[in-house]
């Protein structure tokens, strides 16, 4: 297979610059208030799973965005 184009293959490499992005905001902490602990781990663990999936989401929806550009 033969691109017309090349060296607009480079342009692949910006898909690095999401999945960086990505990876730095995990390891940001989010502090949450609470005043009852008994509803803590229930709370933890639903959180957890949605904003998972979110962040997951967010990273292919910026990397084919990327791809697609190219």
């Amino acid at each position: 297979m033969q691109f017309k184009y090349p060296e607009l293959l480079w342009g692949l490499l910006l898909l690095i610059i999401p999945i960086l992005i990505h990876l730095f905001q995990l390891r940001r902490f989010k502090k949450t208030p609470f005043t009852n602990v008994k509803f803590l781990k229930q709370v933890v663990s639903e959180s957890r799973k949605s904003s998972t999936l979110k962040k997951w989401l967010l990273l292919i929806s910026r990397m084919m965005i990327l791809a697609a550009l190219v």
